[in-house]
C-alpha cells in the first residue's frame, strides 16, 4: 500500500481470548500467579464462563479442539478510527465476517463499536472502540 496509515490504537482495549478447558487452572496462572487483574466475567453469575484479564480473556470451552482450530477465539484491537480501518480492509478484499454495528454490552458496562474479520491465516480479529 503506498498511502502511510497508522491505526489510533486503544491499548485498554487489546487482549487475546484464548478457549480453555480448566478455567480455574487458567485464572491461577493468568490472575493469581501472574497479578493480571479481573476487570469483569460473562455469563450466570454463579458459574461465569468468561474472564476478562487485563490483556487476557479466558473462555471455557468443552471438549477436545483440533490442531486446526487451536486455542485461540480471536485477537481484539482497540482502535478509534475504526471506521477508516474497517473501510480499508473492506477495500482490500477482507469481508467482515461480523459487520461494523455499535453494541450494547451490559458487562462492559458501555456501548461499543465492533466488526470481526479473519486475517489472511484464518485467525479471527476483532476491531472494537468503546463509546465513552
Amino acid at each position: 500500500m503506498a498511502e502511510e496509515f497508522t491505526a489510533r490504537v486503544e491499548l485498554r482495549a487489546n487482549h487475546v481470548a484464548l478457549r480453555v478447558r480448566d478455567l480455574a487452572g487458567a485464572l491461577r496462572f493468568y490472575h493469581e500467579l501472574i497479578g493480571l487483574p479481573v476487570e469483569r466475567t460473562g455469563g450466570p453469575a454463579e458459574d461465569p464462563n468468561i474472564y476478562w484479564l487485563t490483556g487476557v480473556q479466558l473462555m471455557r470451552t468443552e471438549g477436545e479442539r483440533s490442531a486446526a482450530e487451536g486455542n485461540l477465539d480471536h485477537l481484539a484491537l482497540g482502535v478509534d478510527n475504526i471506521e477508516a480501518i474497517c473501510a480499508r480492509l473492506d477495500a482490500a478484499g477482507f469481508a467482515a465476517e461480523t459487520s461494523l454495528r455499535r453494541r450494547g454490552r451490559a458487562e462492559v458496562g458501555r456501548d461499543l463499536m465492533m466488526a470481526y474479520y479473519r486475517d489472511p491465516e484464518g485467525n479471527k480479529v476483532e476491531l472494537l472502540k468503546y463509546l465513552d
